[in-house]
């Protein structure tokens, strides 16, 4: 039976869907259901976890599933940013941004194996780093409809602040993992 925590998981690939597709209309109101929608499905990412949590209704395909959502919805409208908006400095970004993804994501998946099933807990840090990353790929999102004076540079300088705590993460993460090996 699927409950609502993995309902709010699984619209987060609905919500990747349709924002990508959106930021290919060039029409103001597309950019704003983009936005919205962008930040809806951003909003389930928090709301999910709290909601199984606070019904004691986690499940292990909603573990399972919850990353995945997340790394398909930011990856999936980074890549649409980076062919709508034709920009290098968003795609070297977004470069970084999945290359840090997929680095943890295989951390996690070797210790699972590797060290009879440990896990990397998820830091404050990486949450940090989600928040900010979401609020700087919104205002990217949102560029065509902002008329402000350096407001595309301000959500660059956003979004790499939250790539910057990306990779803090990924080194705790890492230097984690490491201990773990030496602790085995």
């Amino acid at each position: 039976m699927i409950n609502f925590p993995t309902v709010l998981t699984i619209s987060r690939f609905i919500f990747a869907i349709f924002v990508s597709v959106l930021l290919f209309f060039n029409s103001n109101l597309a950019v704003i259901i983009a936005l919205i929608l962008f930040i809806l499905g951003s909003l389930s990412d928090a709301l999910d976890g709290a909601f199984a949590r606070r019904r004691s209704s986690q499940s292990k395909f909603g573990a399972f599933l919850d990353p995945i959502a997340d790394k398909f919805l930011v990856f999936l409208v980074l890549i649409s940013l980076v062919y709508q908006r034709e920009s290098i400095i968003v795609f070297v970004i977004t470069i970084l941004i999945i290359s840090r993804e997929v680095f943890i994501m295989s951390l996690r998946e070797w210790m699972a194996n590797s060290l009879n099933g440990k896990t990397l807990e998820v830091s404050p840090l990486a949450k940090i780093k989600t928040i900010v990353q979401m609020s700087g790929i919104s205002m990217v999102i949102a560029t065509p409809i902002i008329h402000l004076s350096y407001y595309f540079e301000l959500s660059i300088v956003v979004l790499i602040i939250g790539t910057l705590f990306g990779y803090f993460s990924a080194f705790k993460y890492y230097k984690e993992s490491d201990k773990a090996i030496f602790i085995k």
